[in-house]
């Protein structure tokens, strides 16, 4: 009984050697902006009409930290500030604007793996909190909780650097949006999302320890 229990623990520690030694600690960096506004020209019974649009900005900036615990199996959290903001095209003092900061951890699974390319999903709890404000005036406090899957894809350069790709995601998000004087007065959403649009397209640079 002795010896089957040496042999078992024997077992065990090398089995968590191995693991701790392909185990992998990563992080993740990627940035987005967009910028939208400008004059529209329309015709209108003849006569062309320039029309003035609201100038909007977005940027987003992400960041990632993972630990590879297997060779295709991994745990972490994505870390994201998102910056939207509207100005009047006529009086540009007047603006509306929303910031949230999300907190994602998630568990990676990859479904092929090899020496350049690993492609799978992550299932990640989606934490989000954040304002809308007008005019340095706070409208809303802001919240987001829910589940979501993403493919991702990354390609390996060198045994340190690779870049990565997400497309797409299959979502359940629950919102909720109280007023900034009264938090009695809020408003819920929840939906179901399956998005594969382009603005769901992420890229980013990978660096593996």
């Amino acid at each position: 009984m002795k010896k089957v229990l040496k042999t078992i623990i024997a077992a065990a520690i090398l089995s968590a050697a191995a693991t701790t030694a392909d185990a992998q600690l990563y992080l993740t960096g990627n940035v987005s902006m967009s910028n939208a506004g400008g004059k529209t020209e329309t015709e209108v019974a003849g006569t062309t009409v320039t029309n003035d649009n609201n100038p909007v900005n977005n940027l987003n900036l992400g960041a990632e930290i993972g630990y590879y615990f297997a060779d295709n199996m991994a745990f972490g959290a994505d870390l994201s500030i998102s910056h939207y903001k509207e100005k009047d095209a006529k009086d540009k003092k007047n603006w509306d604007a929303r910031n949230m900061f999300y907190i994602n951890p998630y568990f990676r699974f990859d479904f092929v793996t090899n020496d350049k390319i690993s492609l799978g999903a992550k299932a990640e709890a989606v934490l989000g909190f954040g304002k809308d404000k007008t005019n340095d005036q706070d409208l809303s406090k802001n919240s987001a909780l829910g589940i979501a899957i993403i493919p991702v894809l990354n390609y390996k350069f060198t045994s340190n650097w690779s870049a990565g790709v997400s497309f797409g995601n299959l979502s359940y998000i629950h919102k909720v949006e109280k007023d900034a004087d009264n938090d009695k007065n809020k408003d819920i959403d929840n939906s179901w999302n399956c998005d594969l649009s382009l603005r769901t397209l992420t890229f980013s640079v990978v660096y593996t320890f």
